[in-house]
């Protein structure tokens, strides 16, 4: 069978049981491919994805290192099996004359992989086993409801029950009956994405906040920007008087999202990613002007649930 080559689109956190999942993409393809990991492994990958600073190697710089010195290059990390419900990998190692493949956890193989620029790849046979087709907007399974067993399990698939619209937490609710009050005391007789990110703003404290907060926002700033923005540019949301198609839509999106992240309700997270995948709302566009994507708020999530790298070195030394 061939290999197909794969790129890393994403890592992903359920906020409901806080694993962590990759998700790999066909380079030439629409397959995605997704193998739950572990902490450690998704933080060191999360590290070299966003190119992030650390003081001292983790154990994958180290493996990079010892291949230097050994006169090894890392030649690819392949997805090569799938028995059993569990993902096995392995990573091509060549010296001047010979060529070595070692067997390895998918997570590992993916994040020394990452290091050294290497190919990744995936056996054709996993990927027509294992692979899903994600909407490129919503970023959900297309047509499947996908939920996962415990690490390195492929998704165990069923039908998405369409009707079932999933359930806002209070959080939440506070956010859109605030976004309501921002509309009207601004003189506004529609709610737009605009009003609905400010909202997010002033609710704290929320993992919303948080997220953004880590993520470099000043948030004492924002809503001045986010209200010269919501002036300048309400033609683009404020065609007719109550909520924009655009929110919307951005409600709707912010529920697949809680779905596909595992959460039994929709948190204020859950609205932020929404606004940002509503790409043609005001808040999508200031979100990306200051440089915000889902990518990175998920990638924020993954630390903002788990203890950070660091942090666990200096207790442990």
């Amino acid at each position: 069978m061939a290999e197909i080559e794969m790129v890393i689109d994403s890592i992903r956190v359920s906020l409901m049981n806080y694993q962590r999942v990759v998700i790999l993409k066909e380079k030439e393809g629409e397959r995605y491919l997704p193998i739950w990991i572990g902490e450690q492994e998704a933080d060191s990958i999360a590290v070299k994805m966003q190119n992030i600073s650390i003081p001292r190697p983790l154990t994958h710089d180290l493996l990079r290192s010892i291949a230097n010195v050994a006169g090894l290059k890392i030649k690819s990390a392949i997805m090569n099996k799938l028995e059993k419900d569990t993902y096995y990998a392995k990573l091509v190692l060549i010296s001047r004359d010979k060529s070595y493949e070692i067997d390895c956890r998918p997570s590992d193989a993916l994040a020394v992989a990452l290091r050294v620029d290497a190919p990744i790849f995936a056996d054709e046979k996993v990927l027509n086993k294992a692979g899903i087709l994600l909407d490129p907007e919503t970023g959900r399974p297309i047509g499947t409801e996908v939920t996962f067993d415990e690490e390195s399990k492929p998704p165990v698939s069923h039908k998405v029950e369409s009707d079932k619209l999933g359930i806002f937490s209070e959080s939440a609710h506070d956010i859109l009956s605030l976004a309501e009050k921002e509309a009207e005391r601004l003189n506004h007789n529609f709610v737009s994405t605009g009003h609905l990110l400010l909202a997010l703003v002033r609710k704290t404290p929320t993992s919303a906040n948080k997220v953004l907060s880590n993520l470099g926002i000043n948030l004492a700033k924002i809503p001045v920007e986010i209200e010269a923005s919501i002036n300048q540019q309400s033609n683009i949301e404020s065609s007719e008087a109550g909520l924009s198609s655009a929110v919307k839509e951005t409600i709707k999106l912010s529920i697949m999202e809680a779905k596909s992240l595992g959460s039994g309700e929709v948190q204020p997270e859950h609205i932020l990613i929404g606004l940002i995948r509503q790409e043609e709302g005001l808040a999508a566009n200031l979100l990306r002007n200051l440089g915000i994507n889902v990518e990175r708020i998920y990638i924020e999530l993954i630390r903002l649930y788990t203890q950070p790298w660091h942090q666990q070195q200096s207790q442990s030394s």
